[in-house]
Parts: structure tokens; C-alpha cells; sequence
């Protein structure tokens, strides 16, 4: 059983190298000190596939909160700009319909932090995390969310830069380009790409998808040892913008 990877309390953070660096914020100055950059993920089991791909959690979860914290849009000064808050975010017990049990939730772990900062420093009002972990019930791997609800003004450039911002993280090379995907029936345009990761020699791919439709925000990445060893071409982006729509479903819910 691989440790749980910890609380992504750094939303500037890189993915974790062999010694943590101190977080920087998007306009270069470091981040307040009550956001310590998160410790190493432990290493993988040696010659272990499913290792291999458990062992690159922590860094995923660190690399999703980045990415969460790296809408940037131009601000406003009218907060007629910004899209009533009608949705909210839930973290369900399970997802995919039961596919994946709740393993870790650190939404409140960061304090408010998280989300206070991206609130202040992006054109986006009211903002609230919800990021977590989850686990198949039936085999290895691991699903983590990362999202703010509230109001963004530019939804799908808030949901194209949490992507770029991802695909730049220390450690982590872009194996496809993001593409965009509006699935038959779907209100909302879902953006996918593929990273790569090398441990212990071994190159291991995922999908990760975002989408932003103006009251949430989340990324949603899929560690699947499946997955983890195929040839970049032969990873079905597709078919993982199909299940962050079923994600979607099953996190958003109407502000009552």
C-alpha cells in the first residue's frame, strides 16, 4: 500500500524533486510562508509498474493545485462581470458510479489559503477549494481532483492556462498537447492532454483534463497502470474527457 500523498497546501508549487524548493508566486516573489512546499512523494517500489505509478501521486497532486491556482485573466472592476454563483463543487463518498472511493480530502487542510489567494490575485470572486484523492475500488491507481468553485469571468481561459501551467511544472513533459473536446450532448467544453514522468528510468504517461464553466474549475487526473506504460499515441484523450463529464456530474450541485 503506497503513503498517501500530502496536502497540497502550495498552489505554486512545482511537482516535488529530491529536495522541496521554496514556493514562487506568479509574480515572482515567494509565497506567504504559511504554504510550505509539500514534502517528496516516497519513492516507488523498484521494478514495480503499479509502483512506478503510485510513486508519481504526490508530485500529480501538487502539479493539479498548481495548475488550479494559475487561472489568470484580466481583472475587472465591475463585479457585473462575473457569472452568478449558481453551482457548487461536492466530493462525493464515490465517483464514477462507485468505481472510486474517497481516499483523501484536503480541501480543508490548506486553511482557506488556497483559495483566498486565488481569489486576491485572479479576476475571480468567492472561491472555495475542493481537492481531494480517490481510489479504485477494484484495482491500483489513483483519481485526484483539484477545483475552486465560485465566479470566474473567462472560463475557458482560466481552463486552458490550469493546463499550461501543469504541463510546466518542474519534472513533468507534455507527451500530447491539449485538446478540446465537447462531447455529444455536453453544455461544456473538456480539455485534455497527456504528461510524462520518468522514475527510476521508467516513462509514465497520464491524462489529465480541466474544465471551467464560469462557477467551477477543476482538474481532473488519472494515474491508471493500465495507462501509465502505452505509447502517448495510443492514450484515448477522448475517452478521458468523456469520464470528467461523468466526474462533473457527480461533483456539481445547485446552490439551493
Amino acid at each position: 500500500m503506497s503513503t498517501p500523498p500530502p496536502p497540497p497546501h502550495d498552489p505554486y508549487a512545482a511537482v516535488p524533486a529530491a529536495a522541496p524548493e521554496a514556493p514562487v508566486a506568479p509574480d515572482g516573489s515567494s509565497a506567504p510562508a504559511a504554504w510550505p512546499p509539500p514534502a517528496p512523494a516516497p519513492p516507488p517500489a523498484c521494478g514495480s509498474r503499479i509502483g512506478l505509478v503510485l510513486g508519481i501521486v504526490g508530485g500529480a497532486v501538487a502539479l493539479l493545485a498548481a495548475g488550479a491556482a494559475a487561472f489568470v485573466v484580466l481583472r475587472g472592476d465591475s463585479d457585473a462581470a462575473h457569472p452568478d454563483a449558481e453551482y457548487r463543487l461536492t466530493l462525493p463518498p464515490k465517483l464514477l458510479d462507485g468505481a472510486y472511493a474517497l481516499d483523501e480530502d484536503f480541501s480543508h487542510d490548506t486553511g482557506g489559503t488556497f483559495a483566498q489567494e486565488n481569489e486576491r490575485v485572479l479576476d475571480a470572486r468567492d472561491l472555495q477549494a475542493a481537492v481531494a484523492t480517490y481510489t479504485p475500488v477494484n484495482r491500483g491507481g489513483q483519481l485526484t481532483i483539484s477545483g475552486l468553485y465560485g465566479r470566474f469571468k473567462d472560463p475557458d481561459g482560466a481552463r486552458d492556462t490550469m493546463l499550461e501551467r501543469a504541463a510546466g511544472a518542474d519534472g513533468t513533459e507534455l507527451a500530447v498537447p491539449p485538446r478540446a473536446f465537447r462531447p455529444s450532448g455536453s453544455d461544456t467544453t473538456v480539455t485534455c492532454q497527456l504528461l510524462a514522468r520518468k522514475d527510476l528510468g521508467a516513462r509514465t504517461v497520464y491524462p489529465q483534463c480541466a474544465w471551467n464553466d464560469g462557477n467551477t474549475g477543476v482538474m481532473v487526473l488519472v494515474v491508471d497502470p493500465a495507462v501509465a506504460g502505452e505509447d502517448p499515441d495510443d492514450v484515448d484523450l477522448e475517452a478521458s474527457a468523456e469520464l470528467t463529464l461523468r466526474v462533473r456530474d457527480e461533483m456539481r450541485r445547485p446552490i439551493r
